[in-house]
Formats: structure tokens, sequence, C-alpha cells
């Protein structure tokens, strides 16, 4: 019950025994210390400015699980990262958070901008020559340019150029937009 009381202080009674009997069932108490010692000794310091993708890091201020000033430091270590602190006290947000409300919000915005940006790129899928479509496949069926190079017998440098290309011509900034276009007009499918 201690972490179920970290996690959700807000929370009634039945709602804090059945997350710790969710706990419980999850992991053993040695796999619990496992993963406690795991997630307090690593650390993403060095790989976080290399994340390229658009992020956007939310962090209740009251949080007693992790500390708010890890998720600003985690934001700020995110090259594309908008930080958006919430009001509350909950690690595990709930619907009836007052903060549920601006969380969700903000995370359709965030997640449309991606829909919006795959809806008006579907217009340029057409531009794309037969290779490129091919590399798309290759990249919505989650295939990184190294392996879409040894698939397709050419060199990693020409699979990057194409690429570029190929976000260029559907106006995506990452490789999960493509991804989406890619889905909705059916590539990267068995």
């Amino acid at each position: 019950m201690l972490f179920a009381n970290l996690l959700m202080p807000d929370a009634a009674g039945h709602q804090l025994r059945w997350i710790g009997e969710l706990q419980r069932r999850s992991a053993s108490p040695s796999m619990a210390c496992q993963l406690w010692n795991a997630f307090n000794t690593f650390d993403i310091r060095t790989e976080a400015p290399k994340v390229n993708a658009p992020t956007l890091v939310f962090h209740v201020r009251g949080d007693a699980m992790v500390p708010f000033e890890a998720g600003r430091r985690l934001a700020a270590a995110l090259p594309n990262a908008r930080f958006l602190p919430l009001e509350g006290k909950n690690h595990i947000l709930r619907a009836d958070d007052p903060a549920w409300v601006t969380f969700t919000k903000e995370l359709n915005e965030f997640l449309g901008a991606d829909e919006q940006a795959a809806d008006s790129a579907e217009e340029e899928f057409a531009a794309l020559t037969a290779r490129e479509r091919e590399i798309l496949d290759c990249i919505a069926r989650g295939q990184t340019n190294s392996q879409i190079a040894d698939v397709l017998r050419i060199a990693e440098k020409t699979v990057r150029n194409h690429v570029t290309s190929i976000f260029s011509k559907l106006g995506a900034e990452h490789r999960s937009q493509a991804i989406v276009i890619a889905r909705k007009a059916g590539l990267g499918r068995d």
C-alpha cells in the first residue's frame, strides 16, 4: 500500500486497495525491488539530447513518486520538448482529478498536430516514386534505415536520402508522422 499511496494520494480507499493488489500480482517482492533499483539508477542525460521527436512532458506539481523538478529537467534535456505542469498530487491521474481536463485537452491537441500533418500529407503521397513508396512501406513496418538498406540491397546513405525526400514530399517532420501517413495509405501491413 505504500506505493499505492505515493502513486495516488487523493484516491479513495477502494482505489488504493485495487492499485495495491495490482502491484502485488504484477511483481514479486524480489522483482519489485529490482524494478525500484533500476528506475532509480538509470540515467538518460546522455541519450535525451539525441531524441528529435516532438515531445510533450506532463508532470503533476505535488507528485510524491517523482519529484516535480525531475519532470522539468527531463523536458529541458529533450530538444523538442514542451513542459506542461499539472496541478494536483496524483502521479497516476484519474478522470476526476482537476488536472484531467487540462491533460486530455493538451494531449489531444499535441496528437492532433500529427493527424493534421498526416491528413494534408496524404495528398502528397502520389508524388512519391515507386522506390520511395517501397522505403515508406519498410518505415511503416518499423524497420530502421540499416534494416531497409539490407532488405532492399542498397546503401544506407541511399536510404537516408530517400527518407529525406519522402519526409519533404509528405510534409512529415518525423518518422512517426510518416508512419501514420503510410498506415492510412495501406502500407506497412502484412
